[in-house]
């Protein structure tokens, strides 16, 4: 076997996996009615479910995961909201330790279960004992996969904490319940999905095998699910294969700070102006990846690995199959019908720096702050 031209190796195969905590994933339509099994599996018996009051209030999800866990069920909190407000958080750890509860459930998108981690993360503070949890989700968050916890401030500031010990035991993927999310959630949170997954294409921590490699299938799966769930919104098992597809959009990797750039300005804009991240990913996610093209050429090589898992020819140009990538998600995103922009969600002109500065460790001295400004500047 002969090298490439030129006897050179190509270096983006070279690094280093490091699996995840994560114990197992069961996935299947009616999986939530096993709850209790799962519990079991974890060794547990006491649960505590964390979710937002749309779940509980508006439909049986929490009712029924509460049936299904039977006497093992010590406890809900049903007041977490958007971007996950430390307030909540604090007031769910009080009732979850005085419950003696040994494992928490959060059902719902990203602010439940990043909820249940901080709540985890602030129990082990006081305890020294960490808590496990399992992740019930109902949207395309992916936050079931990661070791990070977002949440707010009260000076509307989303900060983190992190440890291989908060990432979820277990993960349940209903259809099923998917289906009592609203179409416009879940085909926007399904955008972020997507920026998970090209994100991680380069993603400096990010193993070729398995999490390159599943983040291609990702794309391709999310490229063609979505536009079918939104035409048939009633199809749980549309539902089912992207559940699927988010999983493997940011498969269980241990890394800490951000994705990328994308979800870098999607934090700043989320927890600033309640703006939700499935939305900050439709605005964002295209004309970063049309910077990556123009201006980063090994991300932008990585970027191109996308194009036959989007069924468009390769340009042969690297830079111009990015650019074919970022137009992609743009057509996607407006397809979805999630075309919007940073006025329609009432941010006020002139906020560009302000939200780079956010978005951005190092503020002025990030060799992309001119660059973020300008995108920003753009999506008014």
């Amino acid at each position: 076997m002969s090298l490439p031209a030129g006897g050179q190796v190509d270096s983006s195969l070279s690094g280093t996996y490091v699996a995840s905590p994560i114990r197992f994933m069961i996935y299947g339509l009616g999986t939530a009615k096993k709850l209790n099994e799962v519990v079991g599996k974890l060794g547990a018996s006491k649960a505590y479910i964390i979710t937002g009051q749309s779940l509980s209030t508006k439909t049986p999800v929490i009712k029924d995961a509460e049936a299904s866990l039977g006497s093992m069920h010590v406890g809900t909190f049903n007041k977490i909201g958007q971007h996950a407000p430390i307030g909540a958080i604090r007031e769910a750890t009080e009732l979850v330790k005085a419950s003696g509860a040994d494992v928490l459930i959060s059902i719902g998108g990203g602010s439940p279960i990043d909820s249940a981690k901080a709540v985890a993360y602030q129990i082990h503070e006081a305890t020294g004992k960490w808590i496990p949890s399992i992740a019930v989700p109902t949207t395309l968050s992916v936050a079931e996969t990661t070791q990070n916890a977002g949440f707010t401030t009260e000076e509307k500031k989303k900060i983190a904490v992190s440890h291989p010990e908060l990432v979820p035991k277990a993960v349940v993927y209903d259809g099923n319940l998917a289906l009592y999310t609203p179409t416009n959630l879940w085909t926007s949170t399904g955008i972020r999905s997507l920026d998970h997954a090209i994100e991680l294409l380069y993603h400096p921590l990010a193993s070729e095998i398995p999490t390159k490699r599943l983040a291609l299938t990702a794309i391709q799966d999310l490229f063609t699910y979505l536009p079918l769930s939104k035409a048939e919104p009633e199809n749980a098992e549309y539902r089912q294969k992207l559940f699927l597809a988010c999983y493997a959009s940011l498969f269980p990797f241990l890394y800490t700070g951000g994705v990328g750039l994308s979800h870098s300005i999607g934090h700043a804009l989320g927890a600033t102006y309640g703006i939700p991240h499935g939305i900050t990913s439709c605005l964002t996610l295209a004309p970063v990846v049309e910077l990556k093209a123009r201006t980063k050429p090994d991300d932008a090589k990585m970027i191109a690995r996308a194009i036959p898992y989007i069924g468009k020819p390769s340009t042969g140009s690297d830079e111009e199959d990015a650019k074919v990538v970022s137009k992609a998600i743009a057509e996607l995103v407006e397809g979805l019908g999630h075309k919007s922009t940073l006025t329609g969600y009432k941010v006020p002109p002139g906020e560009e720096e302000s939200i780079a500065l956010h978005a951005l460790v190092g503020g002025k001295g990030h060799p992309d702050f001119e660059n973020l400004i300008n995108i920003v500047h753009n999506l008014y």
